[in-house]
């Protein structure tokens, strides 16, 4: 279970890097409705396939006895995800921003979506290094001995 906890984590790593591609090819496109069609990469990468492999990665931590602070980083990765949606969403709602007409205070809040989006392409590297450090480590005694009783019946 470790390895497929090494795989996840290294997809969920990848889409981290990848969210930051998406985000510069958004931007550096000639006009609004290019930019417009081109969000959508950057969108539908970050709201189902980062925020799902870091759901998995924390089933996977759990069940891989990965150890607590594993596992509540992955949950913290699940977690800023989720902030990244709420700063638009709260943050329209508390400055009178849209997608129409930003204003000043809503821009500030804003900015905070990229260094979170940071946050989270570290917290990922983290958690790919802690579980490749795990499959380096052996199973815990007490997995080794459930295997071997199942083994000599």
């Amino acid at each position: 279970m470790r390895k497929v906890l090494f795989g996840v984590s290294a997809l969920l790593l990848a889409s981290a890097v990848l969210q930051l591609f998406f985000a510069g090819y958004m931007f550096f496109q000639n006009t609004v409705e290019e930019m417009h069609d081109a969000s959508v990469f950057h969108s539908m990468n970050g709201q189902y396939v980062l925020r799902g492999l870091a759901l998995l990665a924390i089933i996977l931590a759990a069940i891989a006895r990965a150890g607590k602070r594993t596992i509540w980083l992955a949950v913290g990765i699940f977690v800023m995800s989720l902030v990244q949606l709420l700063i638009f969403i709260v943050g329209g709602m508390l400055t009178g921003s849209s997608e129409e007409h930003v204003t000043p205070a809503g821009s500030w809040v804003a900015s905070i979506h990229p260094v979170t989006g940071m946050l989270i392409i570290f917290m990922s590297y983290w958690l790919f290094l802690r579980s490749h450090a795990l499959l380096r480590t052996a199973q815990p005694a007490v997995a080794k001995a459930e295997a071997g009783s199942s083994a000599q019946v």
